[in-house]
């Protein structure tokens, strides 16, 4: 059994508004389960991704939806031949932006054209992975526990380790007492550690993994300015080059 953490999340806001790059993780197990699909955005790096690890949107056996907001579940189409497993509350009741709006039954039918499961709580998906029911982000939230160790794929139940320190998530777009008791519920199971949805793997002691991310802007000279946001400590400066992996 294997987890390779295929794009790693980030969570990132800007004065004309948020850009979301959400966790997408395989398990390798008896099955190939992927654990949420990114955006449009993030569709070439995906693809690039599952491809340098020998396979193809075909031999992806079932995807995990953790939850409905669109920087999660858009590549979703691109896994007509898998399994989507989504929990009854999130089909229902979840939404792509967080609020009813127009899209989403669009999106909704698309998903019931496909091979769809509606899981339970704690119901086992693979020979090594098991649902367990983290709502109060969204409706019908789920996340992934993996293997005896613990390994919990959280997606925006757990977002980043402020979250976690917290005890909330950053947005709650259905009850914060409800989202409040889904992280205790993590916390309680001691995991070795987690894949948050928009930061770096961490545990209780910290990161166990520090993800670099680059946000490349084209100037005018068709240069290119890149900010590197990298977990570091807070008394180091702000890493900026003027081509990308060429950091001044």
């Amino acid at each position: 059994m294997k987890i390779v953490r295929l794009l790693p999340g980030a969570g990132i806001r800007s004065s004309i508004g948020t850009m979301g790059a959400a966790a997408v993780t395989l398990i390798q197990d008896d099955i190939n389960v992927l654990v949420d699909t990114g955006h449009f955005g993030s569709r070439d790096k995906l693809m690039a991704r599952l491809s340098g690890n020998g396979l193809t949107t075909r031999d992806i056996d079932a995807v995990v939806l953790t939850h409905l907001n669109w920087d999660h579940c858009l590549n979703v189409d691109l896994f007509h031949d898998s399994k989507i497993i989504i929990s009854p509350a999130e089909l229902e009741k979840g939404s792509l932006s967080g609020s009813m709006d127009g899209l989403t039954p669009k999106f909704k039918d698309l998903l019931k054209g496909m091979d769809l499961l509606l899981v339970s709580d704690n119901q086992r998906i693979s020979a090594n992975a098991s649902i367990i029911y983290t709502p109060g982000h969204t409706p019908g939230h789920i996340s992934v526990v993996v293997g005896v160790d613990r390994v919990v794929i959280a997606g925006d139940a757990v977002p980043n380790l402020r979250a976690y320190r917290r005890g909330m998530p950053d947005l709650i777009f259905f009850d914060a007492a409800t989202a409040k008791s889904s992280i205790e519920r993590i916390k309680s199971l001691k995991p070795s550690y987690i894949i948050p949805g928009h930061d770096s793997p961490f545990n209780d002691n910290g990161y166990v993994e520090r993800d670099d991310i680059d946000i490349i802007l084209r100037k005018e000279n068709e240069e290119n300015l890149v900010v590197i946001i990298r977990n570091t400590e807070a008394d180091k400066p702000l890493v900026l080059g003027s081509e990308p992996g060429t950091p001044k």
